[in-house]
């Protein structure tokens, strides 16, 4: 087993923001763009885990945060 495997959501966002070296320039661009994304999926996450179901407007969303996270990685 990996370590990773053990990390929450909002851990893995600390873990690229303390080794900004590593992800920062070569898969992200901007640190405060990955900062805000990861945020608002960790926002968005919390119902999904525990099983919520999610309004159609928190649909909406997911949707474009989640286009915004791959934008970050273009």
């Amino acid at each position: 087993m990996d370590e990773l495997d053990y990390t929450t959501f909002g851990e893995l966002s600390d873990l690229i923001q303390t080794n900004w070296d590593i992800f920062g320039g070569s898969l992200f661009t901007s640190k405060r763009a990955v900062q805000k994304v990861m945020a608002s999926l960790n926002a968005l996450r919390n119902p999904i885990a525990h099983c919520c179901p999610l309004a159609e407007d928190e649909k909406l969303r997911l949707q474009l945060t989640v286009r915004d996270w791959f934008r970050l990685m273009e």
